[in-house]
């Protein structure tokens, strides 16, 4: 009976003295505590968008593994290089969103803004939770200082529950707006370099004494700024080596009704017209219409004919190409030197 009691006393001792033991490490614990550390940081420091296209910077944050997550980013200190506010990057300006996914597949002009809404955001924003970077397209030189000016000045603040900490002097330096590409003018100076570019490639192209090559094709980009009329439009025309408009329907194996994401297709005055929506491609998306990475629109023009010995040649000029403004385009093809023959040969 005695060594029952002693082994019981035994035992609650040892289960109080555990107890005391585990109540006394409790406070040397350490409690789960957010942290923010120094190496938060941007990995790039200078941001060169081009003036009139949306640019969205990704992936660009360092964190480390002392700091806790989630992290919340915001914009300060936005300035010119001389210290002054910087109000032409922190004014509201309109610009087009997407409410829905674009496809690429879209029926009607009506169906692709269905998909968009305007709204009211600063030339120069950040994600909260990511701390992406993206410049709207809503500037324009006019009142934005661009290369070779010393440009902007800004600082990220990044906070969570551990604490907050500066990304300082991150510099902004835009280039000028160039409204399309291939463009013809100097994204610094703003100079028109030359008048016309070249297109992409060319297949198969004769002329009556000799094959025409890419070199001797030039490529015109005009817009219509004296069409005020509503909606925007893209027309394509040629022209031969004599200045005289070519009619598009020679081109007998272009898929005209497919040739650009574009709606109610007609031929006037040896134009193809197209009502479309911009910029053109809308997104960086791969459809049909875009090349492999979706940056450009991708256009064919294409015709066959009885070449030497009897044989059919497809024949065809390719464009690679984007337009970034809304308003009433053009772009012209012209032959100089030799015209190409669409007739068979006899």
């Amino acid at each position: 009976m005695k060594k029952t009691v002693l082994r019981y006393r035994v035992k609650s001792l040892l289960m109080i003295g555990l107890g005391l033991c585990l109540l006394g490490c409790k406070k040397f614990i350490p409690e789960n505590r957010d942290s923010l550390g120094d190496e938060v940081n941007y990995s790039l420091k200078e941001l060169n968008p081009i003036l009139g296209r949306k640019t969205i910077y990704e992936n660009i944050t360092s964190v480390g593994s002392n700091t806790s997550q989630p992290l919340e980013f915001s914009l300060v200190n936005v300035r010119t290089f001389k210290g002054e506010p910087a109000t032409a990057l922190t004014d509201k300006f309109p610009v087009k969103v997407w409410t829905k996914e674009y496809s690429g597949l879209e029926k009607s002009l009506a169906e692709i803004e269905s998909k968009r809404k305007i709204e009211y955001h600063s030339m120069l924003e950040i994600g909260q939770k990511s701390g992406n970077l993206l410049f709207w397209e809503s500037g324009n030189s006019s009142f934005v200082k661009t290369i070779p000016d010393s440009g902007y000045m800004f600082d990220v603040q990044v906070e969570n529950a551990g604490g907050r900490k500066y990304v300082r002097n991150l510099r902004l330096k835009p280039y000028k707006e160039m409204a399309y590409v291939p463009s013809i003018y100097d994204p610094v100076t703003g100079v028109a370099l030359n008048s016309y570019v070249w297109p992409s490639h060319t297949l198969n192209l004769y002329g009556e004494r000799e094959p025409i090559s890419g070199g001797s094709i030039h490529i015109f980009f005009r817009k219509d700024e004296d069409n005020k009329s509503a909606g925007n439009t893209l027309a394509f025309s040629f022209v031969d080596s004599l200045n005289n408009p070519i009619d598009p329907m020679l081109f007998n194996n272009t898929d005209w009704d497919n040739l650009i994401h574009g709606f109610e297709r007609k031929l006037v005055d040896n134009k193809m017209v197209y009502q479309v929506a911009y910029p053109m491609p809308l997104i960086r998306k791969t459809t049909r219409y875009t090349t492999q990475d979706g940056q450009l629109a991708r256009v064919a023009f294409r015709y066959t004919r009885i070449g030497f010995n009897g044989i059919r040649q497809l024949s065809e000029i390719g464009l690679q190409f984007a337009i970034y403004e809304e308003g009433h385009w053009e772009i012209q093809v012209r032959f100089r030197g030799e015209t190409p023959k669409f007739a068979d040969e006899k």
